[in-house]
């Protein structure tokens, strides 16, 4: 059986910064795959998808799925949502897969720092008590 095309290589990481309120969303591309791995081009017809992992082992073990099965060359994921630790390094690996079932290798692992978050962290300060209303003025005192 023929392997799936050359394994993706990782041109770059296109990392760009959105700012919506209180999300944070990174793109992670690759290049597209058209040759199996002897450099022989993909028959007509045969469709390629892409399956997009991460993780913190630079062997690439326990990998976290970012998706599966997307037509394009990139994807978006927010750090938070995949629970990456701010600060730490994970590495990014993807396979191609064609129509017919054909998997490639993973891709060598892409090294990334996650970095520091860009929504301030939450106050731990509880709130300060309000002091009780002041006396009305102008008022009188009756005294025993």
């Amino acid at each position: 059986m023929k392997k799936v095309a050359k394994l993706l290589l990782w041109i770059g990481i296109l990392v760009a910064l959105a700012l919506p309120a209180f999300a944070e969303t990174r793109r992670i591309s690759w290049d597209p795959v058209a040759t199996y791995t002897d450099g022989t081009p993909i028959e007509a017809g045969k469709t390629v998808t892409y399956s997009a992992y991460w993780t913190t082992d630079p062997g690439l073990g326990f990998l976290r799925t970012i998706g599966t099965s997307f037509a394009t060359t990139s994807t978006t994921f927010n750090p938070d949502v995949q629970g990456m630790t701010r600060g730490g390094t994970v590495y990014f690996t993807a396979k191609a897969v064609l129509s017919t079932g054909e998997e490639s290798a993973l891709s060598p692992g892409y090294a990334w720092v996650v970095p520091p978050s860009t929504t301030p962290p939450a106050s731990t300060t509880p709130p300060a008590t309000k002091p009780p209303p002041a006396a009305p003025t102008g008022g009188m005192i009756i005294k025993k």
